[in-house]
């Protein structure tokens, strides 16, 4: 099968569309896409994890992450603490503030997955994060 579809053109516009529409609904809460996806994922899979973890499960270098922290920590989003086991790793929590805009933040992305879905359907929109995240995993492994 020959594919003649540049998929990294619709993924990057896609990517590039996200970021813009997220941005606009955030800006009510001083925080950009990047912020949030610190924000949602620490919503999704608990806070109190490290700096390293937070940092290999979102893809994304060392200098981001620090750069993400550092503003989350300065609009009192987010706290650090050193870890109790070890005093070189920082835990990353969310705080109070964080916590109180936590469906509002997660309601953003979501405006964002109704737009397909409201075309595609739920089950079609599913299927393609699937695969995407399947393709991403099988480019990784070659890497």
């Amino acid at each position: 099968m020959r594919i003649d579809a540049p998929i990294g053109k619709w993924i990057a516009k896609l990517y590039k569309d996200h970021d813009q529409f997220v941005d606009n609904l955030l800006a009510d809460y001083n925080l950009n896409h990047s912020e949030a996806n610190l924000l949602v994922y620490l919503y999704k899979d608990g806070d109190g994890i490290s700096q390293n973890k937070l940092k290999d499960s979102l893809a994304v270098d060392k200098a981001t992450i620090s750069r993400g922290i550092y503003s989350l920590i300065e609009k009192n989003y987010l706290k650090k603490k050193r870890s109790p086991n070890d005093g070189r790793v920082n835990l990353i929590y969310l705080t109070e503030k964080a916590q109180a805009v936590k469906e509002e933040i997660n309601d953003i992305y979501q405006q964002w997955f109704q737009i397909f879905i409201k075309e595609i359907g739920e089950k079609e929109a599913e299927r393609v994060i699937n695969n995407l995240e399947k393709m991403y995993q099988i480019v990784q492994k070659k890497e």
